[in-house]
């Protein structure tokens, strides 16, 4: 089992991507667009991220090309979705429902890794897939379909579960941050396909998307690097999804506790549904208490 210190990286990484949802979309409500926002995350991950090149090791062969590239596009279809997802749903449906996600990479670790994972980490993934449901909530008082932000999160789950099977048996030919740094680039490369769709011309975005999205991107950032540390270089990417499936956690409390300062108003769902979204919470934390066990 990994060090207290270690533990704590996936907890850190959760609390980033929570931060960056609200913070990305509301970057696309204040005139960024989906479309526009996606792009500029892509690149703007690429440019900050490709000096790590510089600190890996190996040749890219075109068999380590064929990884990076199948790679980045299966991450890019799922940020696309998770983007979709809370543009036209609600983070606070979309970011637990990912939650599932340790299901899908339990799953696929025990068959294309091998790994023999505990039989309590399974009873932990059970747990927290069944918080997911419950952060998911009810159908808010406005009537808004929880349709998007279930398609969207479980779609963004299973691809980013993919995602992590492949950085923990792949990233460690370059090493992680060259590897990394090559996804991020080549997920700009793909972005270029969304060229068309964008809702403005990607140098004049808003000054008030512009605002939003700053940090959005550098939370994006960090919560990506944190979780290929932990996948590669720590072995993790089981016992690491389960704590990063906190950021459920987080969405619910940030949406609830701080929703009106990003321009988020979910919190007017009704107290029913925030209560059990807040039940669910308590299910995750006792499923990241058996993984620490």
């Amino acid at each position: 089992m990994a060090s207290l210190l270690d533990t704590s990286l996936p907890l850190a990484a959760a609390a980033a991507y929570a931060l960056s949802a609200l913070y990305l979309k509301r970057a696309t409500m204040e005139g960024g667009g989906l479309w526009r926002i996606t792009f500029l995350t892509n690149w703007g991950q690429a440019l900050l991220l490709f000096p790590l090149v510089l600190l890996g090791h190996g040749s890219l062969t075109a068999l380590e090309a064929w990884r990076i590239l199948l790679t980045s596009l299966i991450f890019f279809l799922g940020q696309v979705s998770v983007f979709a997802g809370m543009r036209y749903g609600d983070v606070s449906v979309v970011t637990p429902v990912m939650g599932v996600k340790v299901i899908f990479v339990a799953a696929l670790v025990t068959h294309f890794a091998h790994e023999k994972l505990p039989w309590l980490w399974w009873v932990a993934a059970a747990i927290s897939a069944s918080a997911a449901v419950l952060l998911a909530g009810g159908r808010p008082n406005g009537g808004r379909s929880l349709l998007p932000g279930l398609a969207g999160g479980l779609c963004a789950a299973l691809a980013f579960s993919g995602v992590d099977v492949l950085y923990q048996e792949w990233a460690s030919g370059l090493g992680v941050w060259r590897f990394s740094a090559l996804v991020a680039l080549a997920m700009g490369l793909w972005s270029l396909t969304l060229l068309p769709l964008l809702e403005g011309a990607w140098w004049k975005l808003p000054n008030t998307a512009r605002r939003a999205f700053m940090p959005g991107l550098l939370a994006t950032i960090g919560q990506v690097l944190l979780m290929a540390y932990c996948v590669v270089e720590l072995k993790g990417a089981a016992w690491a999804n389960l704590l990063y499936s906190s950021r459920g956690i987080w969405s619910v409390a940030l949406v609830w506790g701080a929703g009106t300062a990003f321009g988020n108003n979910e919190g007017a769902a009704g107290r029913p549904v925030m209560l059990r979204r807040l039940a669910g919470a308590g299910l995750m934390l006792a499923a990241i208490a058996l993984v620490l066990l």
